[in-house]
């Protein structure tokens, strides 16, 4: 089949400051690297996993060359997973995967988390702080891309937390990021299969994948997370059966914790204190009466303003921190907040009027006007986390 995908070139090979597995997925070289003293094990698991979206996105058979195998128990499950998100995504179609089989009789015995130093990874560390032995730092996941100097220097801080608590920090450089970049789909989308799928490369009997979601907000990566397990690693993921806010209080309790927070979405290895996501965890911080050395003080509620969602994950947000206002009884910023909120759900209901108006009336010229002149960035992407809803003003 020519258009297949094809994964093929596995290889293991040591450089004088780390050692890679990487492999040619569909033409262009991927690799995992990490510190010498951590063999990582040269398995296909987590070049399908990175392969796969694309696969289901052109609708295409995935080609593994006869000497890379991989777990018989994924292979089970795999026509499964892709029946899940085909579900969610019209635009997915289920693909073959002709590969060799063989089950991994490997017994592993170390813990492991993803950790990132965000709220949520923190919150599964902590929750699980006996049972974690290892914490697995990833390059360019949670900002685009990572300077070589950023990225020394993030490993370099998480690596003196990783040993305050007594865990050991596992830093893997990647160029999982490019890949899926150059065939324009979202990153957080990508993650969903990318994460679950690296258990047998990291060789772990466990790997905990922190939650950033609620069930009710986003219930795929809770339900697929763990059918990427195979014989030897079971993967769990953790925490989506509470809010941010929830894990804050319990984070409050930890000031070691608090003082390593990563939460930024515009700074490489700390936190600029100004973008959305750095005010949400300081507004958290302030209705709590805590303080972090990662994030400056809230010196005034008019940073609130930031806060205002842009689509319905920040909406849901904003109405975690709407009732934490509400239960430390700080009527101020709650007032705040549900002015951003009722602005938003205006905001919404004047488009979905205008839509509908369009659609029915005026035959979709606006929404044609809207692509041509605004050329929004979701519409460059070949699958969204909005599902099969691409015509969405």
């Amino acid at each position: 089949m020519n258009n297949a995908l094809i994964i093929r070139d596995l290889r293991e090979s040591i450089n004088c400051d780390y050692n890679e597995v990487s492999a040619d997925v569909d033409g262009d070289r991927v690799f995992f690297r990490a510190p010498l003293q951590y063999k990582l094990e040269c398995r296909a698991e987590p070049f399908l996993g990175i392969a796969l979206l694309e696969a289901m996105i052109r609708n295409v058979d995935i080609r593994i060359e006869d000497s890379i195998p991989i777990s018989e128990r994924l292979c089970k499950i795999l026509p499964e997973i892709q029946t899940i998100y085909t579900c969610w995504h019209s635009n997915l179609r289920k693909v073959n995967i002709h590969v060799r089989i063989e089950p991994i009789k490997d017994a592993y015995e170390r813990v492991a988390s993803f950790y990132s130093g965000g709220v949520d990874s923190s919150f599964t560390l902590l929750r699980h702080i006996t049972e974690i032995t290892h914490l697995i730092l990833l390059s360019g996941f949670e900002v685009r891309g990572n300077a070589p100097e950023s990225w020394r220097q993030s490993v370099e801080k998480q690596t003196v937390f990783a040993r305050t608590i007594g865990k050991e920090l596992i830093p893997i450089e990647n160029n999982l990021r490019l890949w899926i970049d150059q065939r324009k789909i979202p990153w957080g989308v990508a993650q969903l299969f990318i994460l679950s799928s690296m258990g047998p490369l990291l060789k772990f009997k466990r790997i905990y994948i922190a939650s950033g979601f609620r069930y009710h907000m986003f219930a795929l990566p809770p339900l697929t997370d763990p059918m990427w397990s195979t014989e030897s690693t079971e993967v769990i993921h953790d925490g989506a059966g509470l809010g941010r806010s929830e894990k804050m209080r319990d984070l409050c309790k930890h000031q070691n914790f608090l003082d390593n927070l990563k939460v930024c979405w515009r700074s490489e290895h700390d936190n600029c204190g100004e973008c959305p996501k750095c005010v949400r965890t300081m507004l958290a911080l302030y209705l709590l009466g805590a303080r972090s050395q990662a994030l400056p003080k809230l010196d005034s509620l008019s940073k609130l303003k930031k806060l205002q969602p842009k689509d319905p994950s920040g909406a849901r947000i904003l109405e975690t921190l709407m009732i934490l206002a509400e239960d430390v009884g700080n009527r101020t910023a709650q007032r705040i907040l549900r002015r951003s909120y009722l602005r938003y759900q205006i905001r919404i209901q004047m488009k979905q009027i205008i839509k509908m108006l369009d659609r029915y009336m005026l035959g979709g010229i606006l929404l044609r006007i809207y692509k041509r002149v605004r050329k929004p960035d979701e519409l460059k992407m070949r699958v969204t986390l909005r599902g099969s809803q691409r015509s969405d003003i």
